[in-house]
């Protein structure tokens, strides 16, 4: 099989697919706007640079530069990820089989800014083969906001490596006596930062052992920053640049509980970590995070903008540390059961292998 992937070269989401497919023999090729952070074996990458910093004025030399290699590959499937970028090159195209992955944004909050980011993605979610929805609520929503036909949205979350991430057998409980919070999504609007900081300034007045590490990069991470000074908090809140993703189970192991106060969201794939390493996750009852956390059994679940909310889910875990234990241990059985890697890429590679054989029936 030679599949053609077009995706964020830096994701890690889509450089662990890639690596999948790759070690499993096929013959994968990647074209992305922007390179992987270090070559994957057996998977080639066509980086399309732009002279042009504006995506609609680079859209149209790369789409021509992605349609000549597509003639260049002859791949026997395409299969992008994220719609409102990389899948309008889908577009056009005339390629089947094709796939789309939705993973949130995409789906839940562009076309909703812009009716020609609607238009066309409503375009290429009638143009594909199958759609991947990384959570039953994106499924939802591609259903009944583009009237795509329900047979055609398949459920396939962010899978985790459960034997990469899992509770630290050295942990030391509470950490010296201190209890470590993470936050590891970047500094995004999405994100909602602002709200977890304040969370934060209003539990550690009632808790002092309490501590914050906000990791990862974004355009307001000043803003953060500038936030945490104003409320006197620079010496209990860590920030943390990106680091690679080798070294990301040990921010888990690390930390007592994870956090995220996003307003939208598919299936975090970092509440899958924490809650794989045995974390109990505090974590806004939007989008798909409800399908995988279940309030005070799987995780605390709070609402989106509550500033107080978030600082009372802190000070009820912090003050109970079997029930950050128990929370967390509950937390681990539902990504093992439901949320394993290997599992979920095999679906897909059978999806791929379906419809090769059925395009290739028709040409025949």
């Amino acid at each position: 099989m030679i599949l053609l992937l077009i995706a964020d070269g830096r994701s890690i989401h889509t450089q662990r697919w890639a690596e999948y497919f790759a070690q499993k023999g096929y013959e994968v090729h990647l074209i992305t706007y922007d390179s992987m952070d270090s070559p994957i074996s057996n998977v080639t990458e066509y980086v399309l640079t732009s002279q042009w910093k504006n995506l609609y004025l680079s859209f149209i030399p790369r789409h021509i530069a992605t349609k000549r290699l597509i003639k260049k590959i002859k791949p026997d499937l395409i299969h992008a990820h994220f719609i409102a970028k990389y899948g309008f090159h889908l577009l056009d195209l005339g390629f089947r089989p094709s796939i789309i992955s939705a993973w949130g944004d995409d789906v839940l909050i562009l076309p909703r800014k812009s009716r020609l980011i609607h238009y066309y993605t409503k375009k290429v979610l009638e143009s594909v083969d199958l759609i991947y929805a990384v959570s039953h609520n994106i499924g939802d929503h591609i259903v009944s906001d583009f009237s795509i036909p329900p047979s055609k949205v398949h459920y396939l979350p962010f899978g985790i490596d459960t034997g990469i991430f899992h509770p630290d057998p050295e942990k030391v409980p509470e950490n010296n006596g201190l209890i470590q919070i993470l936050s590891n999504r970047g500094f995004f609007p999405v994100y909602d930062n602002a709200t977890l900081v304040k969370g934060f300034a209003i539990a550690y007045k009632k808790d002092p052992r309490l501590r914050l590490t906000l990791k990862g990069d974004g355009p307001l991470e000043q803003s953060i920053r500038d936030l945490a000074a104003s409320l006197g908090l620079l010496d209990v809140v860590t920030f943390k640049s990106r680091t690679s993703y080798t070294e990301v189970p040990r921010d888990y192991w690390q930390a007592d509980i994870f956090i995220t106060t996003s307003v939208s969201d598919g299936t975090p794939v970092s509440i899958l970590e924490g809650m794989a390493s045995g974390l109990p996750c505090i974590a806004t009852s939007v989008g798909g995070i409800p399908e995988w956390i279940e309030n005070f059994r799987t995780g605390l679940l709070i609402p989106p903008g509550s500033s107080e909310m978030a600082a009372e889910a802190i000070l009820s875990l912090a003050a109970n540390p079997d029930l950050r234990s128990r929370i967390g241990s509950a937390a681990r059985e539902v990504i093992v059961k439901n949320g394993q890697w290997d599992s979920l890429m095999a679906q897909a590679e059978k999806d791929y292998q379906a419809l090769i054989k059925t395009y290739r029936q028709d040409r025949s």
